[in-house]
């Protein structure tokens, strides 16, 4: 009797388990899934709590992890659906659909998804551009579009300089030792000094190990992070709490970088350590913001947009500097053009100023077309907060969005669409080449048709740091070095944590040139 009685809790218990299961992961995803279908919308199939993971994981070990995404538009078309583990997402590569879901008329409509909190919220908080919604949002981003206008990033140059020339140095050094560096590795430790510099000034001189924390700290977290969004540890909550797969690396890493954080800002305050810029850095920036009412950040706020800047501003920039480098080291006409542009702009050695800025235009052009072909990011989603239509302009091309879908722009494969980049495959800087008469740009086949930065009220407010930061760059590796691609290596895209970086790294063997 004692026997069945168990039997029977422990059945009672596997169907609540089967039902919670249901009624929470798998019906809401079915129930998006099937409002899409019955407006026309084609797609993989669904597959309840795994959707098209094992794909993914079959094509990542094939080495066409982002390519994957880039053949499903080919074969369902520039709208489609798809599996991401449990979760039903709605895949956009027409711009004219894009626009309404990014543009300003129909922002109110979306917000950033709500499981990237969970994901990103041990790193950098809740405070922040990154995640933050409504008016908490607006009002930072009020306070924070003059801080990154061109003319307080402009006195960042020279840190921009600086880093990037005792990098070289060090490189040199280190290359003609080991033969061979991956300059992947390379380029993510170079943007990463960059930003936390231009971010934290001197206070890696007066805090002790700020340096070590930092960087050991701040990547260990973001590697441990990315390993458990990639298993879908991050996306449930429940989950995401447990003692489990690596919670106390990210616990104890995100302590030490709070309390980095905290006591620079402690520092500035009372002038212990001040700016390596002629101007404000982003610290003194985010200190003397203010409101349309006079009030500030609070120091939580000034914490979590700081450490948000770095997270979102060394990475993305020093993915894109290694897929430049790739291209140089595989077209060699290409690096001949940056490579006369710079001797010219910056002979014998000139270490580059803002001024010299507006003369590097083929150095810019390159950094847009890479921009195109491997943008750091491959994808956004955007979450429906209310039930509405896009697309309206057309009855055909309408689609009704209920509330709670996901939405992904895949850049990756938007900005490989025939329709709007002529021989889309093609690596070809001189499509950005600006008008030699008016200094504008070509104008685009659609303004969301190239989206490495997203585009409308939330796009990434850091775009002009990072192209001033990868023209610098640029410019003096053009200048003092001479690369060249380590031969019989497999060069694959595959998107590691956010950005898509080379799946085996880029090894490179690097000597100095004579200038």
């Amino acid at each position: 009797m004692i026997l069945l009685s168990i039997i029977y809790i422990i059945f009672g218990c596997i169907l609540a388990l089967i039902a919670v299961i249901y009624f929470k992961l798998i019906y809401p995803q079915k129930r998006l899934y099937n409002i899409f279908k019955a407006q026309g919308i084609p797609g993989e199939p669904f597959i309840p709590l795994v959707g098209q993971l094992f794909d993914m994981m079959r094509a990542s070990k094939e080495n066409k992890g982002v390519e994957y995404f880039h053949e499903l538009s080919q074969k369902n078309g520039s709208r489609y659906l798809f599996g991401f583990g449990p979760l039903t997402r709605l895949i956009l590569l027409e711009p004219e659909l894009i626009a309404d879901v990014l543009g300003r008329s129909k922002a109110d409509n979306y917000r950033k998804p709500s499981d990237l909190i969970n994901i990103v919220k041990p790193l950098i908080g809740i405070h922040n551009l990154l995640v933050s919604e409504g008016e908490e949002h607006e009002r930072a981003r009020k306070m924070l579009n003059p801080a990154f206008h061109f003319v307080n990033i402009q006195s960042m140059i020279p840190i921009m300089s600086n880093e990037t020339i005792k990098a070289i140095t060090s490189l040199l050094l280190t290359s003609s030792l080991k033969n061979e560096i991956d300059l992947d590795i390379e380029c993510n430790a170079l943007t990463f000094s960059i930003i936390a510099s231009s971010a934290f000034g001197q206070s890696f001189e007066t805090i002790p190990h700020a340096k070590e924390i930092m960087c050991y700290s701040f990547n260990e977290v973001k590697d441990v992070i990315a390993h458990r969004t990639l298993h879908m540890i991050n996306q449930i909550k429940f989950l995401a709490e447990l003692p489990f797969w690596g919670k106390n690396i990210v616990d104890n890493g995100a302590k030490k970088l709070n309390e980095f954080v905290d006591q620079a800002i402690v520092d500035r305050r009372s002038r212990k350590s001040m700016s390596l810029c002629s101007n404000q850095d982003i610290l003194d920036l985010l200190l003397s913001a203010i409101d349309d009412n006079g009030e500030g950040f609070s120091d939580q706020q000034i914490k979590d947009e700081a450490l948000t800047f770095v997270l979102a501003g060394h990475e993305t920039t020093g993915t894109l500097m290694t897929w430049i480098f790739y291209i140089l080291m595989t077209h060699n006409d290409i690096l001949q053009a940056c490579r006369e542009e710079v001797d010219r702009v910056l002979p014998n050695g000139t270490v580059p100023t803002f001024e010299h800025m507006p003369h590097l235009q083929v150095i810019e052009a390159v950094i847009y077309e890479t921009l195109r072909l491997y943008p750091p990011a491959a994808f956004f989603v955007r979450e429906s907060t209310k039930e509405h239509v896009i697309g309206s302009n057309s009855s055909k091309d309408e689609i009704h969005i209920p509330v709670g879908a996901m939405i992904v722009i895949h850049t990756y494969a938007l900005h490989r669409r025939e329709e709007y980049w002529p021989q889309a495959l093609k690596f070809d800087y001189k499509r950005w080449m600006r008008d030699s008469v008016t200094g504008l740009k070509p104008k685009l086949a659609h303004s969301y048709a190239y989206l490495p930065f997203a585009a409308g009220p939330r796009n990434c407010i850091g775009q002009n740091f990072a192209i001033l930061e990868a023209k610098v760059m640029l410019a003096l590796f053009v200048q003092r070095c001479e690369f060249e691609l380590v031969s019989g290596q497999n060069i694959v895209p595959e998107t590691k944590g956010i950005t898509i970086k080379p799946k085996y790294g880029l090894l490179t063997r690097i000597k100095p040139r004579n200038f």
